[in-house]
């Protein structure tokens, strides 16, 4: 008889040392698509038959080292409710669990289609047990972070108390102070930068008056023979860059209330309200300057309208698929 199996991605394979769900996948993928390969297929199923017997005995023997995976039905979930709600599935056995019906589904979905009812039947079995395997994995992986959530939300939970920013629903208490001492210093430090304003526009009407002045007196005098002339408008352009120097000493001054780190001055927070009635014009606006976001939200909206039920949406071509469930 036959000993080795060849497998077309990892080469000549001892027929003996196969595991009992490879073995399986093996078979019937050899017996679906090669069935030609007679001596390799009576091989196999020999060795399954082999150690599915041998599995059924020692689970009935109540042997300690048994494989749960190699009995009848090992790949799927348990029938008892009550036996289900007791299982904490580690990470371990779930990986096992996913790797061999993924081996399985690696077996099947190879590129050859469906060319018989129970072959139909048997993909759908795969694929419903992967899609428990699924379910049981996102538990386990709830079951496993769980101890970190609480940790983690604890934390979250103390330093909220004191940080958690505004837009929370419960604002922190150091955040809120800030907030509010924030809002004490806004009218003062307002106060501060209004009068600034005005000594700029004082400084700045007196620059622009003595330049204005000296340079009529430089014209003048450029062609005078009058020495007090020249030394006037000597006098009013030295004074022109005084009121300028003035100026921009005023223009640099800083309005903030100095802290022990740092001084807090006034910032410009900038927002955006729509003018009611030209909601049309911001649209056009932002087809032309974003053209792939408003493609982007426009298929958004009409999603959300397909699965409410909607078949007709003007600019859009509503059409059916129909896939697996």
């Amino acid at each position: 008889m036959i000993t080795h199996y060849e497998s077309s991605s990892r080469g000549s394979i001892e027929i003996a040392t196969m595991p009992l769900s490879f073995a399986k996948n093996s078979l019937n993928k050899l017996t679906r698509t090669e069935p030609g390969r007679t001596a390799e297929i009576e091989a196999l199923q020999a060795h399954v038959d082999k150690l599915a017997t041998e599995a059924e005995a020692a689970a009935l023997a109540g042997g300690e080292d048994v494989n749960p995976r190699a009995v009848v039905g090992g790949n799927n979930p348990p029938a008892d409710e009550e036996t289900a709600a007791v299982i904490e599935p580690k990470w371990d056995a779930v990986k096992v669990h996913l790797d061999d019906l993924l081996t399985e589904a690696q077996n099947w979905a190879d590129g050859i289609a469906i060319t018989t009812q129970g072959q139909a039947d048997q993909v759908a079995t795969l694929r419903q047990s992967l899609q428990e395997a699924m379910s049981l994995a996102d538990e386990a992986r709830k079951v496993e972070k769980a101890p970190l959530d609480a940790q983690v939300a604890e934390i979250q939970d103390r330093y909220n108390e004191y940080i958690a920013p505004l837009k929370n629903k419960k604002a922190g208490s150091a955040t809120k102070a800030a907030y509010a001492l924030g809002n004490l210093l806004t009218p003062w430090l307002q106060k501060l930068e209004d009068e600034k304003r005005e000594r700029e526009k004082k400084a700045r009407e007196e620059a622009e008056a003595i330049a204005a002045a000296a340079r009529e007196a430089h014209q003048e005098a450029a062609g005078s023979a009058d020495l007090g002339a020249i030394d006037e408008a000597a006098e009013l352009m030295d004074a022109a860059d005084q009121a300028a120097r003035t100026l921009r000493s005023v223009e640099r001054e800083k309005v903030q209330a100095v802290g022990d780190n740092r001084a807090v001055g006034m910032r410009s927070y900038w927002k955006a309200i729509p003018v009611e009635g030209q909601g049309g014009k911001a649209l056009v606006h932002y087809a032309q300057r974003q053209p792939e976001r408003m493609k982007a939200f426009l298929q958004q909206l009409a999603d959300e309208d397909v699965r409410a039920g909607i078949r007709t949406i003007p600019g859009f071509t509503v059409e059916e698929e129909r896939r697996v469930a």
